[in-house]
């Protein structure tokens, strides 16, 4: 198997995980509930923390902290390096 075979097989394999993942258990693993006080506005959103053992991404709407779920973030993560796999694999095909 090439290396743009592999490369989009496990694109392909994440991106299905991933989208799986988050229709059936959702993104968030913890978050927290609290009414933003003020007035009506737009959400901010902004990433927080990440770790990378576990790896964890946590990100905030401008009220509640939310923490991604490990599961997704993996699944992600797999779909981004067979994305990668798959470009370098199909630039040395065209190479040759």
């Amino acid at each position: 198997m090439s290396l743009r075979h592999a490369g989009a097989t496990l694109f392909g394999t994440g991106l299905l995980v991933c989208t799986a993942l988050l229709v059936t258990v959702g993104p968030a693993a913890a978050t927290t509930l609290v009414a933003c006080p003020g007035p009506e506005r737009l959400a901010e959103f902004a990433v927080t923390g990440v770790r990378t053992w576990p790896p964890t991404l946590t990100y905030t709407d401008g009220c509640n902290a939310i923490v991604l779920r490990p599961s997704v973030l993996w699944s992600a993560v797999a779909a981004a390096v067979g994305l990668a796999l798959a470009g370098v694999g199909q630039a040395l095909v065209q190479r040759t």
